[in-house]
């Protein structure tokens, strides 16, 4: 579940408001001034979920994002004044978990949260279908997905994934040889609540390729299937 959220933002009135906000709907928040602070205080204090404005000094938003996806699998949800695709995709490539473009309500916001806990605190199926993910361990040839555990192995090396990569990585590792649309790659990385865009899972589907390559250089078991989706070797 999510209860302690860490807020970082230069605007400082934006901030005040938005802390406000979400101490209002229960949740225990925490501020940073940049994204060199923000760091620091999720490496000193940790958070459920870290929320960050991207354009910040000293350390922008989507440095901050890379810094910590390299530490943690923490939901992370970006602010950005900025609406187009190319920004939201660079967004997800650096592993966040969502986006929220400004301006936007404090509602809206709180939702996007909620949402994610839902997916994180295994929620209803709409979140994240439960015959998608499941409980049992997964294995795939060299792949092992352990659930219970948020464990990700490649012939036996240890895979730090997002929890949005974990899901789709899981949805197809369980129904290998089967093409999943990218419409229902989206509903269970994302659930129906986020808004997304055509080219979202194909960011995390590059996201997932470049992690398992990291690991062995020779990983090709994630199939395109042209104008359909995905599908994982059988």
């Amino acid at each position: 579940m999510i209860r302690r959220v860490l807020l970082v933002d230069d605007d400082r009135a934006l901030s005040t408001i938005l802390a406000a906000a979400l101490s209002d709907e229960g949740f225990e928040v925490a501020t940073a001034a940049n994204g060199l602070e923000g760091v620091r205080r999720f490496e000193s204090d940790g958070a459920d979920l870290v929320i960050l404005d991207v354009l910040m000094p000293d350390l922008d938003g989507l440095e901050a994002c890379r810094r910590l996806r390299k530490k943690s699998a923490v939901p992370i949800i970006l602010l950005t004044s900025r609406g187009e695709e190319v920004d939201r995709v660079t967004g997800l490539e650096t592993g966040a978990d969502d986006y929220v473009t400004k301006p936007f309500s404090t509602r809206e916001l709180v939702a996007r949260i909620r949402a994610l806990g839902r997916r994180v605190g295994g929620g209803p199926a709409t979140a994240a279908p439960p015959s998608a993910l499941g409980a049992e361990v997964v294995e795939a040839g060299a792949l092992r997905l352990d659930p219970a555990r948020f464990e990700a192995r490649w012939r036996g090396q240890a895979v730090t994934l997002t929890r949005s990569e974990f899901q789709i990585l899981s949805a197809l590792a369980r129904n290998r040889g089967t093409v999943l649309a990218r419409e229902r790659l989206l509903d269970i990385a994302r659930g129906e609540d986020a808004i997304v865009t055509d080219r979202t899972v194909d960011t995390f589907i590059k996201r997932l390729r470049k992690k398992l390559r990291d690991v062995d250089e020779a990983f090709d078991e994630i199939e395109t299937v042209f104008g359909v989706g995905y599908r994982y070797k059988d």
